[in-house]
């Protein structure tokens, strides 16, 4: 799995934040149909279609996404990733960190890595 992509974007860097984004949904798709597969039912929302200009719209499917992913794989629950302010820095920092970790929990839960 590309970890690289959801961990290397700088804050305001539009063009890496799409790559991001992209990257994102692509790990989503691979996750829910991995655990479809299993034979459970997962919510899925279409994370392809975030506007870079408006990610709080974007930001409460993801999240839950990542809540049901956590319970099913019995994971701890994600920390939130709901609120973020995306013009602040260090909110943006946070949530990346806080993002990967939680994929990369999710990846080796599921034997994705």
């Amino acid at each position: 799995m590309n970890m690289y992509d959801l961990s290397s974007v700088g804050f305001g860097d539009v063009e890496g934040l799409q790559i991001f984004l992209f990257e994102n949904a692509q790990q989503h798709k691979l996750f829910q149909e991995t655990i479809i597969d299993q034979g459970f039912l997962v919510p899925v929302y279409n994370l392809y279609d975030a506007d870079i200009d408006n990610l709080d719209d974007w930001l409460l499917p993801h999240g839950l996404e990542h809540q049901t992913f956590a319970n099913y794989l019995d994971l701890s629950n994600p920390v939130n990733l709901i609120d973020v302010d995306w013009n602040n820095q260090g909110d943006f920092y946070d949530f990346l960190a806080s993002h990967l970790y939680a994929h990369q929990q999710i990846a080796a839960a599921l034997g994705l890595t």
